[in-house]
């Protein structure tokens, strides 16, 4: 149970991603819920954008929150310091921009437009601009936040209750700064 394929990858918020039919998939549901991961490549600089398809986001049973999108700004340790923009399918469909700090989360906004299956959800982050971004349109942002800086790893995100028949995946993963198309690399999940 490891999302590792192409890139190597660190779990640093549960440790239930993995690949599942040639994705990276949360494989079991546990009290943490939130599950999160890192690529362990540093990209030039902390101008770069992370983005990857809504392969799966099904809600099996319960009420709970269920979600999976991207993060950027994340640095090599296990402290949750990053940018996260997500498709939350339940309670609410919405895409949603946050900041964590140290572990504190804080909405940077929010937008009521549900995202899809095959839906590519894409977070960027360049200077002090934040944006969403879902199929290549702008959903949350820009907004201005210069809390996180200098950090060079992007990852993953997903979440979901205990409840049977949840499913919850991401596919064709990648990143790359956005001043320097050649600094590209991609985590492929097929």
């Amino acid at each position: 149970a490891s999302p590792t394929c192409q890139l190597t990858w660190t779990e640093f918020l549960g440790a239930n991603w993995g690949i599942t039919g040639s994705r990276a998939e949360i494989q079991a549901l546990d009290a943490v819920s939130a599950q999160e991961a890192r690529a362990d490549s540093d990209l030039a600089s902390d101008d770069h954008y992370a983005q990857a398809t809504l392969a799966a986001i099904t809600q099996g049973g319960g009420t709970g929150s269920i979600a999976n999108g991207v993060l950027c700004r994340k640095d090599s340790t296990g402290t949750r310091t990053h940018y996260m923009f997500r498709h939350d399918a339940l309670p609410t469909a919405r895409t949603y921009l946050a900041k964590l700090v140290s572990g504190t989360e804080t909405q940077l906004g929010a937008d009521g437009t549900a995202a899809s299956v095959n839906d590519v959800v894409r977070v960027e982050a360049d200077g002090s601009s934040v944006t969403g971004k879902i199929n290549d349109t702008t959903r949350v942002g820009p907004v201005t936040d210069t809390a996180i800086v200098d950090n060079l790893r992007c990852g993953i995100h997903g979440y979901a209750d205990t409840a049977t028949g949840n499913v919850v995946a991401l596919d064709g993963w990648s990143a790359a700064d956005l001043a320097a198309a050649d600094t590209l690399f991609a985590q492929a999940i097929y």
